[in-house]
């Protein structure tokens, strides 16, 4: 019956989307949850001495 193979691989096709865009979603709304806190100010950087062989 090629009618239930091709239904089937629709519903497989559709599944896996679903399934793609869920995990999509869910990392998405992971990422903005565990969104960078407010980094410690660092010392500014200072210019790196000039090299003798330069």
């Amino acid at each position: 019956m090629p009618q239930l193979d091709t239904v089937y691989i629709f519903f497989i096709y559709l599944w896996t989307w679903l399934i793609l865009y869920l995990i999509a979603q869910k990392v998405k709304t992971f990422m903005i949850l565990s969104s960078p806190k407010k980094q410690q100010q660092t010392k500014p950087n200072k210019p790196s001495p000039t090299l003798p062989w330069t």
